[in-house]
């Protein structure tokens, strides 16, 4: 059996606010709209594609789910070559930082098998070196973007 990524879906309070963000600051663009039903409520659909993948931007008139997405502590992270830029990018553009840029220390508890060297490396005692920051998107979604010494970008 193959598995692999194909989408992350986001509630938003507002489909349109959270599209502009996804095309203007996040270089997604936009691949269709569609209007569906999540239960007995309307349900408005957007779906944009950039920085390798899918989003399902969801937005319902009940907004206690985009209120509980907002809480939770879990991240999409994206991976920069120059997160100086991106957070220039970032302020260009109004949108605040929630924490970092930070260096955390990612020390491994094994060995890694060679083939998982495009996600992490050891470098020395501290293991992969991470500069990373967080922010925020206007349904509350929490971004982790990540700057590495493993390989450069595509």
């Amino acid at each position: 059996m193959k598995l692999e990524f194909q989408h992350a879906g986001i509630y938003c309070r507002d489909i349109e606010e959270s599209l502009a963000f996804y095309e203007d600051v996040l270089g997604c663009r936009l691949l269709f709209r569609a209007d569906a039903m999540e239960g007995d409520k309307p349900l408005k659909m957007a779906w944009v594609k950039g920085l390798g993948m899918a989003f399902e931007l969801l937005e319902t008139e009940d907004k206690a789910s985009c209120d509980a997405a907002a809480q939770d502590s879990n991240h999409i992270a994206l991976r920069v070559d120059d997160l100086d830029a991106f957070v220039a990018h970032l302020e260009d553009k109004g949108v605040a930082l929630e924490a970092g840029p930070l260096d955390p220390p990612l020390e491994f508890d094994r060995p890694l098998a060679e083939e998982d060297s495009d996600l992490f490396v050891k470098h020395g005692d501290a293991g992969t070196q991470l500069r990373i920051m967080f922010f925020r998107g206007p349904g509350g979604e929490r971004f982790e973007v990540l700057q590495d010494n493993i390989a450069p970008l595509p």
